[in-house]
């Protein structure tokens, strides 16, 4: 796992953890604040490290934008399919999480080896 970063590991992690968590039932508030990350924050914050928008302010806003616009699309596609469940809605944001951390994970190991083999 040479060249990954720690914050990547964690978003992939953690979007596995919370969605098994969300789908297995918890007490209803905290449940709401696991299906939040699962669904909008996590997926957001996944998708806005593949940008290079090193701005603080631009970067919350893009993380909550791309989130919505994630579970929007998804939702819609769920529902015109008429396959839509907040189960499947909740696993399908977590892949998306999970794969958007694993092309972030790609293009630090890319960068790594960039870096090995520059030269001096």
């Amino acid at each position: 796992m040479s060249g990954v970063s720690r914050p990547t590991v964690a978003l992939g992690l953690a979007a596995v953890a919370l969605s098994l968590v969300t789908l297995v039932g918890l007490p209803t508030p905290l449940q709401a604040v696991a299906a939040t990350a699962v669904l909008v924050l996590l997926p957001g914050q996944a998708l806005a490290r593949l940008t290079p928008v090193t701005d603080l302010a631009l970067g919350t806003l893009l993380v909550l934008a791309l989130g919505l616009a994630s579970l929007t699309a998804v939702s819609t596609a769920m529902f015109y399919l008429a396959v839509w469940s907040w189960q499947a809605c909740v696993v399908t944001m977590g892949v998306i999480t999970v794969l958007a951390c694993m092309v972030r994970a790609r293009q630090e190991v890319a960068m790594a080896r960039a870096r090995q083999e520059a030269p001096c």
